[in-house]
């Protein structure tokens, strides 16, 4: 008990200095990217964070405020004033929040620091809106395809090379599916297991949607069409009318590890002994230690597979830091030199650099499996010494992850640009019919209403 109050009463007095007791001149700058209570370790780490900041920056005092976005009460919550002054949201979500009035622009902010030039191209576009930026990236994350190297060697999928199973060949060449077409015959044989099934498709949550739409991409659909300056729905595009068949071939004949409302974080409890690929987010492989106890050894992590022979897209995302509308001006670029003393800058500063290692040494002693990351800065000092750092934390068999990660750059794929939450939601449905309907269910039929459903939300939006 004393380890978990020690960390939760030094917030509470971080918190209690910045409300009162002869505070009142200081700005106080309300973090919604705060640890909860209850991560002892980032807490701490957040802890000293602060206070090395607000010792060299006494005029600001830092208030731990933790806040998990979320589409259904962001609104309310900016209404009653109950929202941090920065918090971390989706891709999809800043020109929404920004059209609704609930975040505002930090473009003068950001152009004062340069940082706007050391941004990620890509990065950049999805948080810019009317010439201005609303946001400052965190990460980026792609779709990937995971892989439980162990079933599949185990049952002759992969060659064993000096004891081991390998995803590469004796001669180098790729041992592992590049196609959903092998991801289909593997399973056919794996079937034939107990409990072990080939392919983990989601079809909750938006979920399933979300994946969907990047298996569309690879079949060569295009799901959205740009006409004039609206967006039209293109869900039934024959390609997409191909990657559901897919599905449905898959769970007809029983080669899917689902149920009709399968979620996202199904994957970390299914990848270890239930199935043998799932597709995950580069940003979450670590949870297959850390919440399904699964050995980072016995997994791979690859491109995603294509439909059409052609395409290997990777849905591509990421995290981004927005600022409550109403936050003022200083409020801001206090915030923005606080990212500078918790290794989120560009800048090659002695209090980014080291708040950077000391976030890996906590990773560390907390037995978390470190791998690559997406970084949201473009080639220059801070990125080199920033990968450099991180390359001698990576505790993870860097081979079996690494034909993800060296194909990123050019397998990016945004996300549909209008109304993508949306999109997967009408999309959630399409599926969900195909688990239920089986032989009956008619793809392009249900692509063509899931369309419908999304074309009225396009216009409704454009109004």
């Amino acid at each position: 008990m004393k380890k978990l109050m020690m960390p939760m009463l030094s917030a509470l007095l971080l918190t209690l200095a910045s409300c009162g007791g002869g505070s009142s001149s200081k700005i106080v700058l309300k973090i919604g990217f705060w640890p909860e209570p209850n991560d002892t370790a980032d807490v701490a780490m957040y802890e000293t964070w602060a206070k090395r900041f607000m010792a060299d920056n006494p005029q600001y005092e830092i208030q731990g405020m933790p806040y998990t976005y979320s589409t259904e009460t962001v609104g309310q919550k900016y209404a009653v004033g109950a929202l941090p002054d920065v918090w971390q949201t989706w891709f999809t979500e800043p020109g929404k929040l920004m059209e609704k009035n609930i975040i505002r622009s930090i473009d003068a902010q950001v152009k004062a620091t340069g940082w706007d030039k050391a941004m990620d191209e890509a990065m950049k576009e999805e948080l810019t809106f009317h010439g201005e930026l609303y946001g400052i990236p965190r990460d980026g994350y792609g779709l990937g395809l995971l892989m439980n190297k162990r079933i599949l060697g185990e049952n002759g999928f992969l060659p064993e090379i000096n004891g081991k199973y390998s995803i590469y060949n004796e001669d180098g060449s790729p041992a592992y599916p590049t196609s959903f077409a092998e991801i289909q015959a593997i399973s056919e044989e794996l079937v034939e297991l107990d409990n072990v099934r080939g392919f983990l498709m989601y079809s909750a949550n938006k979920n399933g949607g979300w994946v969907f739409s990047n298996m569309a991409w690879n079949y060569g659909a295009t799901l959205e069409k740009k006409e004039g300056d609206r967006y039209k729905a293109n869900l039934n595009d024959p390609a997409a009318v191909q990657a559901l068949e897919w599905v449905k071939e898959m769970r007809v004949n029983g080669l899917l590890q689902e149920a009709v409302s399968s979620v996202y974080n199904d994957w970390y409890s299914h990848i270890g002994e239930r199935v043998a690929f799932a597709v995950v987010g580069s940003d979450v492989l670590q949870n297959a230690k850390l919440l399904g106890e699964v050995s980072m050894d016995d997994l791979a992590f690859v491109p995603m597979p294509t439909g059409d022979g052609t395409h290997h897209y990777s849905l591509y995302g990421g995290t981004p830091f927005v600022f409550t509308k109403g936050v003022s001006d200083a409020k801001v670029e206090g915030i923005l030199k606080f990212f500078s003393y918790i290794g989120r800058s560009p800048e090659k500063s002695e209090n980014n650099l080291l708040a950077k290692k000391e976030g890996y040494e906590v990773a560390k002693r907390k037995n978390q499996p470190i791998l690559p990351t997406i970084m949201p800065w473009k080639d220059g000092e801070f990125l080199q010494e920033a990968k450099k750092l991180e390359a001698q934390y990576i505790n993870v068999n860097l081979p079996d992850y690494a034909p993800f990660f060296d194909a990123i750059e050019s397998n990016k794929h945004p996300e549909e640009p209008a109304l993508a939450q949306e999109m997967y939601a009408a999309l959630d449905t399409a599926i969900q019919s195909v688990f239920t309907s089986l032989e009956t269910a008619n793809c392009s039929a249900l692509l063509t209403t899931a369309n419908t459903t999304l074309q009225n939300k396009l216009d409704e939006s454009a109004r």
